[in-house]
């Protein structure tokens, strides 16, 4: 009969269910771009004030060299935990192009290149700019008007004109070669307003990208100008551009300015849309008109809102085809998009050694038992290794691990050293532990319920998207981990984990018998070389942290069992 050491199984359960050791750490951005990665205004050097820099840690030089983000990098991060909806747009890929394709209704203009083929009875390939009296000059032809002429005319005017003088036997093709290079002023609430070079065929977003994007917290998404001599030429909403694919597309000038006016009124929506994010929103614009460019779910049956009155705070919670929905939003909303439906009926799958059904539609208040009824065993089931994994676990046990690590890290990024050897050596330390830890972040956990032996099945209450897996009946035991040769073998009556183990090589050096686990096919788990194994039973050798070598051997081994136990493999460090 197998011992189970209870105690052990208990703290170790209690280290994973309460979250209370770990202390939830700011949110960590990466450093910001070099200035160097976009191009600063044209004609203007770039900023190099005075900023109020933290002094770096001993640490910080090691990180530097690492690409580890330390505690002197951490910035405020409201905009990340609450995006504003338009600012992925600028990421330098609109300054990056320029636009050169064919333009129908692009309107040809002083300075502009046409390239003129001419054969036949005349050869001739030319690139002619067009000058200042809006004309280019063909060899033979004279002067031909080209300037105010839309793209989609050029050909046909400059052929008609060079058959008035060639009346046959000559072919014509002229088109446009490059736009008129410009320089256009940005300005605004922009993050770096300036004065751009670009081509009269780009668009607005090519100089707002150039110019740094417009500024999420200050700048508006509603409000883009395009002016000219003081007048507006055109104006842009770019939550148009995001959801409909709809820009305008004005021919600029040398001289123009594109304008960023101040961010408008704007309400916070979540839940279950495809864009969590701050909208701005025009005065008279309705909530379900915000919903709509958010991307409501089809899932969604509610939505609260939130509203600040005076000098109190509002709730309203209604279906989502209320007609309240179509009243006027209000600065400062705060919406949220649920989905309150009364569950009736669960899913659950059946995978591995069985006769019956892969999927199981039963009762919302179905047990295990109720699912075990309708199963039948195949002659090769081990139903005494009953497997249940469930998300809701997997996902608990992914954020305590996280959690976890994330402790370990602060640890290890605000350590402190008081001699040059000292903090040689932590940082040693600390590349080894960080590497640990970035390992570490890819386990995903199994989310497996433990069926311990004699449980009742009636006793436990499935939930959707359960998967219960039934496993072959095995005389095989796996042994691996911290072991000279890990491998499989045929199960023997009366021996150990020890003996196992001895098969398997013995332990290596980073490694002892005291950190030998048991686990068996239902997720028991038992500590110790004593340990009888049963057929099918796992051996797993976990590794020793040296705490003279490692200042955090102590979290660091937390962070192993819970791997152990959480995903079934071994973390090195």
């Amino acid at each position: 009969m197998r011992t189970r050491h209870l105690v052990f199984i208990a703290s170790l359960a209690a280290m994973l269910g309460n979250p209370a050791w770990a202390q939830t750490a700011p949110p960590r951005l990466a450093p910001a771009p070099s200035s160097s990665a976009t191009p600063s205004p044209a004609g203007v050097a770039p900023r190099t004030g005075a900023v109020n820099t933290p002094t770096p840690s001993d640490f910080d030089d090691f990180a530097t060299t690492t690409g580890v983000t330390t505690a002197s990098q951490i910035v405020e991060t409201t905009l990340s935990t609450n995006p504003v909806f338009g600012q992925v747009l600028f990421q330098g890929n609109f300054a990056r192009e320029s636009f050169k394709g064919f333009n129908p209704n692009y309107i040809i203009s002083v300075g502009d290149t046409i390239a003129l083929r001419m054969w036949g009875a005349v050869e001739n390939q030319l690139e002619l700019t067009v000058d200042a009296q809006g004309n280019v000059f063909v060899p033979k032809v004279g002067p031909v008007q080209v300037a105010n002429v839309p793209n989609e005319r050029l050909n046909e005017t400059v052929e008609n004109r060079i058959r008035s003088v060639f009346k046959a036997d000559v072919g014509v093709y002229a088109t446009l070669a490059a736009a008129v290079p410009v320089k256009v002023f940005v300005s605004g609430f922009v993050q770096r307003p300036g004065l751009y070079p670009g081509f009269a065929s780009d668009s607005i977003l090519t100089f707002l990208d150039r110019a740094g994007g417009i500024n999420p917290k200050t700048g508006s998404y509603l409000d883009v100008r395009l002016l000219r001599g003081g007048q507006v030429v055109s104006q842009v909403n770019l939550y148009r551009f995001m959801t409909e694919g709809f820009l305008p597309a004005p021919q600029l000038k040398d001289g123009d300015s594109v304008f960023v006016g101040p961010s408008g009124p704007s309400v916070k929506i979540s839940g279950l849309v495809t864009n969590t994010a701050q909208f701005e929103f025009k005065p008279g614009t309705v909530i379900r008109d915000l919903l709509s460019i958010a991307g409501i779910s089809g899932r969604a049956t509610h939505v609260r809102l939130a509203r600040n009155v005076g000098p109190k705070r509002d709730a309203f919670y209604v279906p989502v085809n209320d007609p309240f929905l179509d009243t006027e939003a209000k600065t400062g909303d705060e919406i949220e998009v649920t989905a309150d439906r009364l569950v009736k009926q669960i899913a659950v799958a059946v995978e591995g050694e069985h006769e019956s059904a892969g999927f199981y539609v039963l009762p919302y208040e179905a047990t295990l038992a109720d699912l075990l009824k309708q199963i039948q065993y195949s002659a090769q089931s081990n139903s005494a290794g009953l497997q249940l994994f469930r998300k809701t676990v997997a996902e608990r046990q992914k954020q305590v691990l996280d959690e976890t690590l994330q402790k370990l890290e602060q640890s290890v990024l605000n350590a402190r050293s008081w001699t040059p050897e000292e903090a040689e050596l932590r940082s040693k330390e600390a590349a080894l532990v960080l590497q640990f830890v970035e390992r570490a972040k890819l386990i995903q956990p199994k989310g497996q319920v433990v069926l311990y032996a004699g449980v009742d099945p009636s006793t436990i209450a499935l939930e959707d998207g359960d998967v219960l897996r039934i496993p072959r009946v095995s005389n095989v035991v796996q042994v691996h981990g911290e072991v000279y040769l890990p491998n499989s073998f045929i199960w023997r009556k009366r021996q150990d984990a020890g003996d196992y183990v001895e098969q398997a090589g013995g332990v290596l050096q980073r490694s002892s018998s005291d950190r030998i686990l048991v686990i068996s096919p239902s997720g028991e788990i038992t500590q110790g070389s004593g340990t009888l194994v049963n057929p099918g039973d796992e051996v797993l050798v976990l590794p020793t942290v040296d705490s003279k070598k490692f200042q955090f051997s102590k979290d660091i081994i937390q962070v192993i069992y819970q791997i152990a136990i959480a995903a079934g493999v071994v973390a090195r460090l």
